[in-house]
């Protein structure tokens, strides 16, 4: 589960999605303001329709809009593609170590499934699992 600050009125929350910004009292208010700017917008004429034509800001030829947010032609789309990059490799070295944990066949999932049902990551399922293995096996000393 994570923290996070509602936006709209400042109450804390707990939920497990990682980008939430609004509680479940003002979740709503905050669609019902999108749906508004959205009709606002396409009532003053300045959203753009599919199937209309555009000038690509690039190159300055003209294409046909296919998707609600194109805003480069297919020539241009095509040469902007960006890689996927993996999530801040620099920060996960730096506080984090690997472990590779290896599993009989088909247990992988159940695993999975069973740290899902328990509103876990398999990473936190493990941790929570070795702590209390050893609150359980404290040597005396």
């Amino acid at each position: 589960m994570f923290k996070h600050k509602c936006e709209m009125c400042g109450l804390e929350f707990e939920t497990n999605n990682t980008r939430a910004k609004y509680c479940i009292y003002c979740r709503d208010k905050a669609q019902a303001a999108r749906n508004r700017a959205y009709a606002e917008k396409k009532k003053s004429g300045s959203a753009v329709k599919i199937g209309s034509e555009q000038v690509c800001p690039i190159c300055g030829k003209t294409y046909t809009v296919t998707s609600g947010s194109q805003k480069y032609c297919k020539e241009c789309t095509a040469g902007k593609k960006r890689k996927k990059s993996a999530p801040n490799t620099e920060y996960l070295k730096g506080h984090y170590d690997y472990i590779r944990v290896n599993v009989p066949k088909g247990e992988r999932e159940k695993i999975k499934a069973y740290a899902e049902s328990r509103g876990m990551s398999v990473n936190k399922l493990l941790l929570t699992a070795l702590e209390e293995y050893q609150k359980a096996h404290k040597q005396e000393g």
